[in-house]
Formats: structure tokens, C-alpha cells, sequence
């Protein structure tokens, strides 16, 4: 049988997982809106882009739901989309009989079809997904299709989700048609911390699970908002093996902690307990080292269940793990960083996992975001220090 957090896991954010459920967050509200009016202008034609897993599907799932309530709407997958699947996808959706019909009869019934309801009133609506990965030809026929008029009005309303960079489509040579719509572009944002956090609890309640905000009190969210970049399909990823995390036996390593000396003599030691430390020669800092060669604000460690790694703040003199500069490191157990004539070493650091090295190389504009709201953070803390003085 399947450990309870593992079959938690598969039920709030796997392959058990509900379709149907949907945690909405502003960029998703703001992305629904924006296709709702886009559908309803005279051009008529819109497109989504935003990374791999940015939710980008389930909206125009959504979108599909609310559009066929006064419309016939198809939505294909442009995942090597070849024009005979575009034609067969648009047609049984659209409720026509396709049978062994070649490709200039499917041509016709479409035609026709999209034609007559917009004559009366209701244009079709086309809901291309992963369009950036269908093959030339379908989006030469595509090109075809956004040229459709009926009565001096466009017959066919079409929505194009991508990757970014979808925006540029229209400039590509054969896609006259597309560019002479004008389409509008919506470019999707990630979740928030709030955001992820509500996300997080909302499936783990929805799945089934208790006491959400025991297994996802606020650090671990922040944690996880920072590992996944706020973006859905990551996000869920990351809940995933935090959950795995709770299903196994939990062991008596001592947490990480950091050992301070000068000149061979220990002057502090931290257990390393926090999600992140600044190291440097302000009062402010959470690692002090009095130290003229260390700056103000010289280093930072983040803190991951399975890593640690150090970070150089652009500082004046620089970094040194085990005597070679660091400007970024992830941490063993051992190493040793100097700073002037301070020597922090490191003790009962987790093996780092090679999904988590790919993470980290990737986080640098999210770490210097985290040093700035440490930075307001502690100038708030020393302005209310000095008032009650």
C-alpha cells in the first residue's frame, strides 16, 4: 500500500489529481478576462504564451467551457499538429460527420460549417494549445483559416496558446492572414508567495488531506514558491516530494550548522536552522564577522532540506571555499569558506541532489529579489531599534 503522504501527494498535485479542480490566482483571472474580450472584438483573435507548465492548458480549458455555452468551439492539441488532424479535430467538435473524406472535402464541410454559424450570429471558436509546436503546414492552414470572412466580418475566432515568443507568429513568412487580425497577446505571470501558499493548501483540502497548514506552514510554501518560481506544473512538482519527505522515516541527523574561527581559535558557531543567512561585517547581518575585508553585506547561505549553498553578495574582497573563489558553491560537510582572517566551517551538510543543483543554477535573479527584502527587512528592524532608544 501506498505511504498516506505519497497517495496525498498523487490525488492533490499527480496523475490522480482531480482535472476538474482549479485554484485560480490573478494571472489566471486576469488571463481569462483577457481572452473573454479579446474573443469579443471585431479581429477576434488572441494569444496566450507563457513557460512550460504556467497553466496556460487549464486555462483555455476554461476558456472552452465558458465559449461553447453560445458556440461551437474546438480545441486541439498543436503538439505536431499535421493540417489533416486540424481539419478531423475542428470537425468532430463541431458535431460534422467526417468519415474517409479527403482533405479538400474536409476543407469544404469546414468551410461551410463556420460560414453558416456566422451568419447566424455565433462564430466558431478555435482553440489551438502548444500552437508554437505544430508542424508549418498546420499553421499555414491555420493561416488559411483566420482569413475567413462572412459578410465582411472574420468567421472563425481563434485563440493560439505558446511558450514565449509566441507573439512573434505573425511575422513568420506565410502568416499574412494571422498578422492582418492584429491578435492581442497575454503574457502569463507566476503565482505569488500568497498565492502558492493558498494554492498548495486549497488541492492538499481538495485531495482529501487535514490539517493543510501543519503540511504547509508558511515556510515550507515560501520554500517551495522559491524552488518552483511560482509557476504551477513546478509548484506541484515541489509538493510532491515534500510530501514523499513526510512519508519517510525520519532520522537523527543533527541539523547543518556553521563553525566561526580566527586565527585557530572558534570565536561562534550557528546552527543553521533558518531558510537563509546573511554573512558580513554589519550589526545587521546574521552571521557577524568583525572583519576589515568583509563587507557589510558579503555573503549569503540558503538553506534547503537537501543543500546548502553559499552565495557571494558582490562583495569587495570576494569568496573563498576550500581556498578557490566562489561566487556561487553548493556546501559539503568540511568545507571550509574564508572571509579575511575568519575561517566558518561546515558541518552535517545534506548531499545535494542533482535536480536541486539544476534549480539552484537557475535562481539567481530569485536570490538577489530575497536579499533585497532582507535588506528592507532589517532597515525596518534598525529604524525600530533606534526609535525605542
Amino acid at each position: 500500500m501506498q505511504p498516506f503522504h505519497l497517495s496525498l501527494g498523487s490525488k492533490a498535485f499527480g496523475e490522480q489529481s482531480d482535472p476538474g479542480l482549479v485554484v485560480a490566482y490573478q494571472s489566471h483571472q486576469d488571463a481569462l478576462g483577457f481572452l473573454s474580450a479579446a474573443l469579443d472584438q471585431a479581429n477576434g483573435m488572441a494569444f496566450l504564451q507563457g513557460p512550460t507548465g504556467s497553466g496556460k492548458s487549464t486555462i483555455v480549458r476554461e476558456q472552452c467551457a465558458w465559449s461553447r455555452r453560445d458556440a461551437a468551439v474546438a480545441l486541439v492539441d498543436g503538439t505536431h499538429l499535421s493540417p489533416r488532424r486540424l481539419l478531423t479535430d475542428m470537425l468532430s467538435q463541431f458535431g460534422v460527420p467526417t468519415g474517409s473524406d479527403h482533405d479538400d472535402q474536409l476543407l469544404h464541410k469546414l468551410n461551410s460549417f463556420v460560414s453558416q454559424q456566422s451568419r447566424s450570429g455565433r462564430s466558431p471558436v478555435l482553440i489551438i494549445d502548444n500552437a508554437d509546436q505544430a508542424t508549418v503546414s498546420a499553421l499555414r492552414l491555420l493561416n488559411w483559416l483566420a482569413a475567413l470572412e462572412t459578410r465582411g466580418n472574420y468567421a472563425l475566432r481563434i485563440v493560439l496558446t505558446g511558450r514565449d515568443g509566441l507573439s512573434s507568429l505573425p511575422k513568420q513568412d506565410g502568416m499574412r492572414s494571422v498578422a492582418r487580425r492584429h491578435p492581442a497577446t497575454y503574457s502569463l505571470n507566476p503565482l505569488t508567495k500568497r498565492e502558492a501558499m493558498s494554492y498548495l493548501r486549497t488541492r492538499l483540502i481538495a485531495a482529501g488531506g487535514k490539517q493543510s497548514e501543519k503540511i504547509f506552514p508558511v515556510d515550507v510554501c515560501e520554500r517551495l514558491h522559491e524552488a518552483s518560481c511560482g509557476w504551477p506544473r513546478a509548484l506541484n512538482d515541489r509538493a510532491i516530494e515534500a510530501l514523499h519527505d513526510l512519508s519517510e522515516p525520519q532520522s537523527d541527523v543533527p541539523p547543518p550548522r556553521i563553525i566561526v574561527s580566527r586565527d585557530g581559535d572558534t570565536v561562534a558557531e550557528y546552527e543553521l536552522t533558518e531558510r537563509q543567512y546573511v554573512i558580513g561585517r554589519s550589526e545587521t547581518a546574521d552571521i557577524l564577522i568583525e572583519d576589515s575585508y568583509v563587507s557589510k553585506m558579503h555573503a549569503m547561505l540558503q538553506v534547503f532540506h537537501n543543500a546548502i549553498i553559499l552565495i557571494d553578495l558582490n562583495s569587495t574582497n570576494g569568496t573563498t571555499v576550500n581556498s578557490r573563489i566562489a561566487v556561487k558553491s553548493v556546501l559539503k560537510s568540511n568545507d571550509v569558506i574564508t572571509l579575511g582572517r575568519h575561517r566558518l566551517k561546515i558541518e552535517n551538510a545534506p548531499v545535494i541532489s542533482a535536480e536541486v543543483d539544476e534549480a539552484i543554477k537557475a535562481t539567481d535573479t530569485m536570490t538577489m529579489q530575497s536579499l533585497e527584502d532582507l535588506r528592507r527587512a532589517r532597515a525596518r528592524r534598525a529604524v525600530t531599534m533606534l526609535k525605542h532608544k
